[in-house]
């Protein structure tokens, strides 16, 4: 398999222990692409904190809103 092959083949159907070495160095190397496109910058530009809910407002019996 040549480099391109390797880059656009289909691992989904394989098991870790079906795969060959040149396979999982590929797979290994996927996986490093995707972490890194989740770093810590990606992480800072998600919004953070908790969501702003109102607070339930007391309710008194026969009185009007």
């Amino acid at each position: 398999m040549s480099d391109d092959d390797l880059h656009n083949a289909d691992f989904s159907r394989l098991s870790v222990r079906e795969m060959t070495p040149t396979q999982r160095v590929e797979l290994k190397r996927r996986y490093a692409d995707f972490v890194a496109n989740f770093g810590p910058a990606t992480a800072a530009k998600l919004p953070g904190g908790k969501a702003k809910t109102p607070k339930p407002k007391k309710w008194v019996p026969g009185k009007r809103a």
